[in-house]
């Protein structure tokens, strides 16, 4: 029986001596936690494809001849916070914790312009509502190939003013991920352009800033990025883009008057191919004169602060400070 006993403690330290190996092998290799990288493979698996930039476009007109679909909530997700939905003035929104006290956050959810909500986003909204006590509006917006940028700027224009008169007094954040975290950023910048009330701050996840996707730089990143594929992504910025050059402010924010706007907190990952842009609006924004605030995930992916992973832990927390507990 002891030599069993003796056996069984052996294989177990050696399970254990492989694993605190992996973990530091891990660490050396990508500067990362274990997690991290196997949810990188999970998400190389997830967002595997043969689509081309002609199939793509293909697909997109063929949608385009169907009916725009509604948004849903996710049907195997348990929710902390109750949820409302309406149609304000021809768009889906979505209210988490409406009774809530706490701050506004005004949510806009990534996707290339062509997607709709994921899990990642739900999950994120729902932890802060439960842990801040705040109330988040997430629209759902309309996407390309059945609208542009244009209807985007003029629903969600509408849907702030009206927010401002039914909250008076009420903080507001604007926060966004991936093509939402551009798009949050243009529409502070059209709203300073105005001359209306601003947020108290931004907070952008991975910001999608330039569709156009032309920055030389981003080819240094195409060997290491798992989820977004250049070729496919160019083509869901030309359709956001409508009858407008991709390079126009309200399409690719990068570009626009960043003059005026409020504090800025950023994230971006080193194995995405929108770091270089991020790091270019970083760069703007502080000759703007703007307080930004970027935090580089060496190692990580994009929209690396809404996944399950420790290095996300930290960010979390400092979102929680910037919305503030009620």
């Amino acid at each position: 029986m002891k030599k069993i006993f003796r056996t069984v403690a052996v294989a177990l330290g050696v399970l254990l001596a492989l694993a605190l190996c992996a973990v530091g092998l891990n660490r050396l290799v990508y500067g990362r936690s274990l997690r991290a990288t196997l949810y990188e493979f999970r998400l190389r698996s997830r967002y595997a494809t043969d689509r081309t930039a002609e199939s793509e476009a293909r697909r997109l007109e063929a949608r385009r001849q169907e009916a725009e679909p509604r948004a849903a909530l996710p049907k195997n997700m348990a929710f902390n916070v109750p949820i409302e939905e309406a149609d304000r003035d021809g768009m889906q929104v979505f209210t988490l914790n409406g009774g809530g006290g706490g701050a506004l956050v005004l949510y806009l959810h990534g996707g290339a312009y062509v997607g709709g909500f994921n899990a990642h986003q739900w999950r994120f909204m729902d932890r802060l509502a439960r842990q801040t006590g705040c109330t988040v509006i997430a629209p759902a917006y309309h996407l390309a190939p059945w609208a542009d940028y244009s209807r985007a700027y003029a629903d969600l224009t509408t849907l702030y003013r009206a927010l401002l008169a039914e909250h008076p007094g009420r903080r507001l954040i604007l926060m966004g991920d991936s093509a939402g975290g551009g798009l949050a950023l243009g529409l502070a910048e059209a709203l300073a352009r105005a001359g209306e009330a601003l947020p108290e701050r931004l907070v952008l996840f991975s910001p999608w800033v330039d569709v156009s996707m032309d920055n030389p730089d981003i080819a240094d990143y195409l060997p290491v990025e798992p989820m977004l594929h250049f070729d496919l992504v160019k083509v869901h910025g030309r359709y956001w883009a409508g009858d407008a050059d991709t390079h126009h402010w309200q399409v690719s924010p990068l570009f626009g008057d960043m003059a005026g706007l409020p504090p800025v907190t950023m994230t971006c990952g080193t194995r995405e191919l929108l770091c270089p842009d991020i790091l270019l609006a970083r760069d703007r924004l502080a000759d703007a004169g703007v307080d930004v605030t970027l935090h580089v995930g060496h190692g990580l992916n994009h929209d690396w602060p809404l996944m399950e992973i420790p290095e996300a832990d930290a960010i979390f927390e400092g979102v929680v400070g910037i919305v503030g507990k009620f």
